[in-house]
């Protein structure tokens, strides 16, 4: 086990500290001296001023609130109103499938309330005026609601708002323009092209991998941009079909395609200037894609995934197959919000340029297209938002949505790295993590540390480090739920953790990666150590492939770091009371670890007057942990969910962005988990009857096989070349024990 304290740092302490332990220590000292005193009389500043910034050049821009006092929920999609310059907005939790409402706000920097405008039955996506709002009132909501079958419908809504104040809804105005059946990958965005006619996406109408087969499927109206004329529309009728469309008058094909084969399109946007649209699109398993629309165009799911081959055999349309105009491979996009072309005046190298985000990463790019090539494509903002749309205002300033932060946010341009900051450092033995680095000491003020359940790393044997600036401290996440023992700690900025992994077979240190929080973000970075292992250098931005003991290697691209490390997940994946809860030797003596870190000021006390705090309502003795999956003398049950816990819960959780209804987080009870007998949602590797977990049938279960793939459809997905055996066979021994009930399990 590791030391986490010195002897001389015990011995400077005096008998009443020595005598208790934990919490009441810390209680007990912080009434008997200041807390500065006190934190410098048991453990060492850390030096933080090596490990700052960034090696990377600075963005263009970066996100500020831009309505700092304005309260939402869950929004999804803003626009700005024609004529009046109010700002139209929805709200949508997609996880809990609640109702929607449509609100809005006159901008401003103080602005602190919202006016409601409607509420809207089951989910809103996207909003739209008509190019002659300021004369008809006309705006479209798309939607998924209910249908009269009972079953959901993905719906275009037309609402007409009154040209007398207060410019409320007509109430009676809701007119349904066009609908299909969808439950899930709706699409359901909405544009007027400069031909005055009207642009809507549909997705294939599951939450699944085209299992309907609608991708290639002419005759419905899914996984489609559609194209009607809702002015020309004969009495009675919502819209007629213009007569230029491609399809029109060709059998068994809806004369309303544009364009097809699209899995979930998620914004469509349309440039007034160059008549360019746009149209963004969730790809699954690897591609995040945005296609500059074509009349007739195929753009081949579910034969393809972007310009990936997905399962060619599928591909029947009457089009040739239309590669993207915009492709992310998932290591670095995960999932892809459309956005606008800028026109705006206020940043003029975005002229003309097409602004899209991703919804993971937070990070923004923009791409400017001269119609028959892509002239540029590059990352302007890396942001922690949950990226769910944009918009842009007549003084040229950006907008995003940032659905899980309930808030709107502006990009400004950066002003840089001030001239005195330090230059980000390029080897281990610069950071300030080691005081000496080949024989991997801390510094002063840098904790080792343990966890429960270690995650799979190829095989690599982990070691951790928690370095917190000066005397700061980490504080128990606030008790909000039973998830509480396995949300990771808070974490001031300055923060680092240290992970080094070291071959089993040769005990060589193969890298180190570092996790590092500022300006209420968090970096991942990897540094390679060199074959004498005296210190290891700085892996470049993409990552990269070593060769270790005769054994290929994955140092994982920044990218990847933050695809496990997102914020669902809230960054520090290891620092959780679950996984620290055990007990560890404090050199003198063998104590529990959170009561250790407690008492040595690396994370905050409980003050007196609050007694235990509901993060902590009873001693860590007590509290959650988790097991060590490959610990043959715990429950295969608490083994499992300890291995999905530390190996899949970062993705698959509710917008975790494991794109599959399953949810693997350690508190989820095993019937909540849709992992039980339940239906593949991404192949089923040509098992008709699979199921992700057959208990009866275990030829049936999928999920072994995915963590036994390397290459497509592995699990996990990044990170990995070789498969966990031993991972493999508790999985394959837990659901043999779930069809024998009073098995040990």
């Amino acid at each position: 086990m590791n030391n986490l304290a010195s002897p001389e740092r015990f011995a400077s302490l005096p008998s009443k500290f020595l005598i208790a332990t934990g919490i009441s220590l810390c209680l007990f000292a912080f009434t008997a001296c200041t807390e500065k005193n006190y934190l410098e009389s048991v453990r060492s500043a850390w030096d933080n001023s090596h490990l700052q910034g960034s090696p990377e050049p600075s963005p263009s821009f970066v996100a500020v609130r831009a309505f700092p006092k304005l309260e939402l929920k869950n929004p999804v999609a803003i626009e700005l109103e024609p004529g009046r310059g109010r700002i139209l907005f929805l709200e949508a939790d997609q996880q809990q499938n609640q109702n929607s409402t449509l609100k809005c706000f006159s901008p401003g920097q103080d602005v602190s309330q919202s006016e409601l405008l409607l509420e809207i039955p089951g989910l809103a996506y996207d909003i739209t005026f008509h190019p002659r709002y300021e004369e008809n009132g006309f705006v479209y909501l798309g939607t998924r609601q209910p249908g009269p079958d009972g079953n959901n419908h993905a719906r275009i809504v037309r609402y007409t708002v009154d040209r007398q104040a207060p410019h409320h809804l007509i109430e009676g105005s809701a007119l349904t323009i066009i609908e299909w059946p969808s439950d899930g990958h709706n699409g359901s965005a909405m544009c007027f092209g400069n031909d005055g006619m009207f642009y809507v996406t549909s997705g294939d109408g599951t939450s699944l991998m085209d299992l309907d087969l609608m991708g290639q499927n002419l005759t419905t109206l899914l996984s489609k941009v559609l194209r009607i004329d809702v002015d020309g529309a004969p009495p009675g009728q919502p819209y007629r079909v213009p007569d230029d469309n491609p399809f029109v008058g060709m059998e068994n094909i809806r004369p309303e395609t544009w364009a097809y084969g699209l899995r979930n399109p998620w914004r469509i946007t349309a440039d007034p200037e160059s008549g360019q649209i746009w149209v963004g699109q969730n790809g699954q398993d690897l591609r995040e894609s945005a296609h500059l629309l074509e009349r007739g165009a195929n753009y081949g799911w579910s034969a393809y995934e972007g310009s990936r081959e997905f399962m060619i055999d599928r591909l029947r349309g009457p089009s040739p197959f239309t590669p993207p105009t915009i492709e992310h491979d998932h290591s670095e996009f995960r999932s892809l919000t459309g956005g606008f072309v800028y026109r705006g005046k206020r940043f003029p190298e975005l002229e003309g340029a097409y602004l899209y985000g991703d919804y993971t990463t937070g990070r923004i790019w923009a791409a400017k297209h001269d119609g028959k090539k892509l002239l540029w494509q590059r990352e302007i903002a890396d942001t922690f938002l949950a990226v769910a749309d944009f918009e842009a205002t007549p003084a040229g300033d950006i907008l995003v949505v940032d659905h899980l932060g309930d808030s709107i946010y502006r990009l400004e341009p950066n002003l840089g790295k001030p001239k005195d900051s330090p230059k980000f450092p390029t080897k281990l033995s610069e950071t300030g993590l080691f005081s000496s680095t080949s024989r991997m000491k801390p510094a002063k003020g840098v904790v080792p540390y343990e966890i429960n359940a270690p995650a799979w790393h190829d095989g690599a044997e982990s070691y951790h480090l928690l370095a917190l600036p000066g005397l700061t401290r980490a504080e128990f996440p606030e008790r909000k739920s039973p998830s509480t023992p396995w949300i990771s700690w808070n974490l001031p900025d300055g923060t680092a953790l240290a992970q080094t992994l070291v071959s089993p077979k040769s005990q060589r240190r193969i890298e180190t990666r570092v996790l590092l929080k500022q300006n209420d973000d968090w970096a991942g970075y990897s540094y390679v150590w060199n074959e004498k292992q005296m210190d290891a250098v700085l892996a470049p931005k993409e990552g990269g492939r070593l060769k270790i003991d005769d054994r290929e290697w994955s140092v994982p691209s920044r990218a990847e770091c933050l695809v496990c490390h997102s914020r669902q997940a809230k960054f520090a994946l290891s620092l959780t009371n679950a996984q620290l809860n055990r007990e560890v030797d404090f050199e003198r003596k063998s104590e529990n670890q959170i009561e250790g870190l407690t008492r040595l000021g690396f994370v905050q006390a409980p003050t007196p007057d609050e007694g235990l705090s509901d993060a902590q309502p009873k001693p860590p003795t007590e509290l959650a942990r988790l097991a060590d999956p490959y610990d043959q003398n715990v429950s295969l049950s608490e083994r499992t969910r300890a291995y999905f816990a530390t190996n899949c819960s970062h993705c698959h959780t509710p917008n975790g962005g494991g794109n599959t209804k399953m949810n693997l987080a350690p508190w989820v009870k095993t019937e909540d988990q849709y992992l039980i007998n339940a239906p593949p949602e991404h192949g089923n590797f040509g098992l008709q009857k699979a199921r992700l977990i057959a208990p009866e049938d275990p030829g049936l279960s999928l999920l072994p096989i995915r963590v036994t793939l390397r290459g497509t459809g592995q699990m996990p997905p990044l990170g990995t070349l070789y498969p966990d055996v031993e991972g493999i066979q508790l999985l394959q021994q837990w659901q043999q024990s779930l069809a024998k009930p009073d098995s040990n399990n």
